[in-house]
């Protein structure tokens, strides 16, 4: 059982001999995978140029934005390290996720990184892929069966949301005995629901007058439009709105706008991700005040590439890995975007 990753190490020794040696792929080359994309999009599918390693990403949904930009990124950076990359959406499916990772295993992989759509559900998959010498890297959620995995502090992000909302109000509202505010959240994740619980607490903790008058699950940006549109229409007195992801963010920034309000001081928007359109939403002076950066989606392809990496070139590697938290508003914004996303 053991057999592919003593040959992975034996890989990984010829391959750090031809750093040494000064080899290196450049741009051109990682870039190969963007024609891959285009022949295999009605797949789901795409596939990065030759490597060294093969390694295998399902993902719960790619209509998410910051995963969209996560596994962009993790294809072309892992080409400069001479992995190629397979990646995969589940479409929000946990059953044909589970087929995902079996046809992984089939097909050779070194690795597979798996988002999963049911932590419970690739159980038996995950272990069926370690029992044949494949690494296993979790993302957001903790599978039981890996080798590592990059999470999110669920709680103490969702806190520094809801703490940022309540300063806001407490800034534009405390004199107000009420002040209405809804929140985007996404309870089929255990997670999610811990960082939903955080910014709950952050809000109720910081701010004494505040009132949860609304919740609705969002995870894509149409889902915050239309979660937003259908707030304000129950509850028109809504100051602010709270987001789970920067898919919620996204569209609820939208949705403040298409309900008619003009006003983009008067009501605030907070999320979480710190998406490209949500940094440039607060340096534009919309509805949204403020995201809570976890290092972003290329960050976050680029960690779970080196963190795969390690493991196959057989370095040491910590099991469980964090992302760092970090509440982005006006006042650091620009420096933000010119830092993550001018480049």
């Amino acid at each position: 059982m053991m057999k592919k990753r003593w040959l992975c190490l034996a890989a990984a020794m010829m391959m750090t001999a031809s750093f040494l040696a000064g080899c290196s792929m450049d741009s051109e080359d990682s870039g190969s995978a963007g024609g891959a994309e285009s022949t295999e999009e009605s797949s789901g599918e795409s596939t990065g140029g030759d490597g060294d390693f093969k390694v295998g990403i399902t993902f719960s949904d790619l209509s998410n934005p910051v995963w969209a930009e996560l596994v962009k990124e993790a294809e072309s950076y892992a080409g400069e390290k001479g992995i190629q990359v397979t990646y995969v959406d589940a479409q929000s499916d946990a059953t044909k996720q589970v087929t995902q990772i079996e046809n992984f295993i089939q097909g050779g992989m070194d690795a597979i990184i798996v988002c999963a759509v049911e932590s419970n559900a690739v159980v038996d998959v995950t272990k069926k892929a370690q029992e044949d010498g494949i690494y296993v890297v979790g993302y957001t959620q903790t599978l039981e069966n890996c080798d590592a995995q990059y999470l999110v502090d669920p709680y103490n992000t969702g806190y520094a949301c809801g703490k940022r909302a309540a300063e806001w109000i407490n800034e534009n509202y405390g004199d107000e005995d009420v002040v209405e505010w809804a929140l985007m959240d996404l309870p089929e994740f255990p997670e999610i629901i811990e960082r939903a619980n955080g910014i709950k607490a952050g809000m109720e903790e910081n701010a004494e007058n505040v009132e949860l008058v609304a919740t609705a699950s969002a995870l894509t940006s149409e889902e915050g439009v239309k979660n937003a549109e259908t707030f304000l229409q129950a509850h028109p007195d809504i100051k602010a709105i709270c987001c789970i992801g920067g898919g919620g963010s996204v569209g609820g920034n939208e949705g403040f706008k298409s309900a008619g309000i003009t006003d983009y001081d008067s009501v605030g928007l907070f999320g979480i991700d710190a998406t490209e359109n949500e940094i440039l939403n607060i340096i534009n002076g919309d509805p949204q005040k403020s995201s809570v950066s976890l290092g972003g989606g290329k960050a976050h392809g680029r960690a779970l590439i080196d963190i795969t990496s390690d493991l196959l070139n057989g370095n040491e590697t910590e099991k469980d890995q964090y992302m760092p938290i970090e509440v982005i508003d006006a006042s650091n914004a620009e420096e933000y975007y010119e830092t993550i996303y001018a480049k």
